[in-house]
């Protein structure tokens, strides 16, 4: 019987030979896919590694959340952000594949080993967004927790722009004028 690691594995395979066939035919594309096929292999490796250790019963505890923890900046690789970016830049072998991997995500064994094993939501969380599958119920990460806000500092009011006139600097003449006539007006 095929773990599914192996079948995992066999899917990533074909996905990874049908994305150097397509790197072949579009050479501006050629470093963002090489960037794409190297990621697929290393998921495929370590999602291996990761069944292995829990077949094994070896399985490392997860580690804690860190989210809203500001994390130092690294140079990441340039991959386009845009959701089924990999599918969208391929042919339908790419979109063949990802449904494949589409469909053994949404078996009952493979949602039993990613609750088991919550590890492998770093791994294929990436892979589902590249190809833009939409993530089993397992794979979805929990909501972050809301903390309160401080409250906003309110502005201080403005202070007024021009000052009053003295009784040392009459008013002009054309002011004191219009001032008359508003006083004169009838309501």
């Amino acid at each position: 019987m095929l773990t599914l690691a192996v079948l995992l594995t066999r899917i990533l395979t074909d996905l990874r030979t049908a994305v150097a066939r397509h790197t072949t035919r579009d050479p501006a594309r050629i470093p963002v896919m090489v960037l794409a096929w190297a990621r697929i292999g290393r998921t495929a490796a370590r999602f291996c590694a990761l069944f292995a250790r829990w077949q094994a019963g070896t399985l490392p505890r997860p580690r804690p959340s860190r989210a809203g923890t500001p994390r130092p900046s690294r140079p990441k690789p340039a991959f386009p952000a845009g959701r089924a970016w990999l599918a969208a830049a391929t042919d339908h072998h790419v979109r063949g594949h990802a449904s494949q991997l589409a469909h053994l995500l949404a078996q009952p064994a493979m949602a039993e080993f990613l609750t088991a094993a919550p590890q492998a939501g770093r791994l294929l969380r990436p892979l589902c967004h590249m190809l833009g599958i939409p993530l089993p119920p397992p794979l979805q990460r929990p909501p972050r927790p809301t903390r309160p806000r401080p409250p906003r500092p309110r502005p201080a009011p403005a202070p007024e722009t021009t000052p009053p006139p003295t009784p040392d600097r009459p008013l002009p003449r054309y002011v004191r004028a219009a001032v008359r006539a508003w006083r004169k007006k009838p309501l």
